[in-house]
C-alpha cells in the first residue's frame, strides 16, 4: 500500500498525518492530533497504519443490488478449484436461508440470517457445515468483491451438538452374509475393498489395476468418484492432501483382486470397474438389503485398528483423516486409548525414589 507520513504541529500539541491510495486509485488521510511530544506522535504511526491496512475497503457499486443467490453462483464460477459435489453444498446452504436467497447481498443484516438459521430443522453436523459454507460466502462479499464492508456472519453462533457423536460398525457375519448374497463378481470385490482396506466408496470405484502393487500388497488411492458440474459420474484426483495415500492389502486381499483379474478381461482404460457408477449404486443396494450401509464398512476398519491398539495418527493416516477427526469420530474408542496409555504409565514410573 502506497503512503506518506506528515507530523506537524497543531494546536498546543502534535499532529500525525497518513496519507494512502485506496484500492480505487483514490488519495486519502487519516490523522490523529493532541500528542504533547514529535516523538509521540511518531510512535503511533504504526498503530495508525494498522488501521488503515484494516480498515473496511470501500463499496464496489458495480454488483450493488446482486442477490445472495446470485452473487454465490458468480463466486462458484470463479472456484475451479472446488469439487461439483461442495458448489452443491455451497448452494443447499443458501437455500437453506429460504427468502434470503433473493434479497439483495447489501440488504441482508444479521437479525434476518439469525432469524432464517433459528428455523433450520437440520441435524447440528449440517448446520455446522452449511455456517462455514455461508462464512466463506459472506467473507467473500467483503472482500474481494467489495459489495459489502462487513460480513453479517462474523457474529452468528451455532450451537454444539451436545450428545457424543454414535457411529455403527457391522459384524463379520452380517458381512459376509451381505457379500455371498451379491451375484456380481465386481460389487463383491468392492465390498470386499470397503472391508480391508476402510475406502470410501467413491475412492473404491475409481481405483485403477495401476494402483493396486501385488508385490508389495498395497492399494494406493489418488481418486475418486465425483458428480461433475453437468451431473456426470467422472473419477478426479482426492478432495485433500490427507485422501492421496497407500493402504496396505492383506494376503486375503490380494488373493481376490488376482482371482478377479484372472476371470474377467482388463478395461482399455486401466479400472478396476467397467461401471464404476453402477457399482456405487449396488454396494448402497446390497448392504441396504441387510439393514447396513457401505460407509460402515470405513467404521468398522477404523474401530477394528484402534481395538487392537493402532495409534490414532497411524489411523488417520490410513484412513485419509485428519488426526481430529479421527478422535472426534470414534471418541470412544480414544478414550479406551487413553485410559490404556494412564495404566501403562503408572507402571512405567511406578519405582518410588
Amino acid at each position: 500500500m502506497q503512503t506518506s507520513t506528515m507530523i506537524r504541529k497543531k494546536d498546543a500539541g502534535w499532529q500525525l498525518v497518513i496519507s494512502y491510495k485506496d484500492t480505487n486509485g483514490k488519495w486519502r488521510q487519516r490523522s490523529k492530533q493532541g500528542f504533547d511530544t514529535k516523538k509521540a506522535a511518531k510512535q503511533y504511526e504504526h498503530t495508525l497504519l494498522e488501521q488503515i491496512k484494516n480498515r473496511p475497503e470501500p463499496i464496489d457499486r458495480a454488483l450493488a443490488g446482486i442477490t445472495l443467490s446470485a452473487f454465490t453462483e458468480e463466486y462458484l464460477l470463479n472456484r475451479t478449484d472446488i469439487a461439483y459435489s461442495t458448489k452443491h453444498h455451497y448452494r443447499l446452504a443458501v437455500k437453506s436461508l429460504g427468502k434470503l436467497g433473493d434479497m439483495p447481498v447489501n440488504k441482508i443484516t444479521y437479525l434476518l440470517l439469525q432469524s432464517a438459521i433459528r428455523e433450520w430443522k437440520i441435524r447440528p453436523l449440517t448446520q455446522r457445515n452449511y455456517k462455514s459454507k455461508l462464512d466463506v460466502l459472506f467473507r467473500a462479499a467483503v472482500k474481494p468483491y467489495r459489495i459489502i464492508s462487513y460480513s453479517p456472519m462474523e457474529d452468528i453462533n451455532i450451537g454444539r451438538e451436545r450428545r457424543k457423536r454414535t457411529i455403527s460398525t457391522i459384524s463379520e457375519p452380517v458381512f459376509r452374509k451381505a457379500v455371498r448374497s451379491t451375484r456380481r463378481a465386481d460389487t463383491r470385490l468392492a465390498l470386499l475393498i470397503g472391508w480391508y482396506t476402510g475406502m470410501r466408496k467413491g475412492e473404491i470405484v475409481a481405483l485403477r489395476w495401476q494402483d493396486i502393487s501385488f508385490q508389495d500388497e498395497s492399494v494406493t488411492v489418488s481418486r475418486q468418484l465425483i458428480r461433475s458440474e453437468h451431473g456426470q459420474a467422472v473419477a478426479d484426483i482426492t478432495k485433500s492432501a490427507n485422501g492421496f495415500r497407500t493402504v496396505p492389502a492383506p494376503p486375503e486381499l490380494i488373493r481376490e483382486l488376482k482371482q478377479y483379474r484372472a476371470a474377467y478381461p482388463v478395461q482399455i482404460n486401466g479400472q478396476l470397474f467397467a461401471y464404476p457408477s453402477g457399482i456405487y449404486a449396488d454396494m448402497n443396494r446390497v448392504m441396504e438389503k441387510h439393514g447396513c450401509h457401505p460407509h460402515q464398512l470405513r467404521h468398522t476398519y477404523a474401530t477394528r485398528l484402534l481395538a487392537q491398539g493402532m495409534d490414532v495418527q497411524t489411523v488417520a493416516a490410513l484412513l485419509g483423516d485428519n488426526v481430529n477427526t479421527v478422535i472426534g469420530t470414534y471418541i470412544h474408542y480414544t478414550d479406551e486409548m487413553r485410559k490404556a496409555a494412564a495404566q501403562n504409565i503408572r507402571k512405567i514410573f511406578s519405582v518410588n525414589f
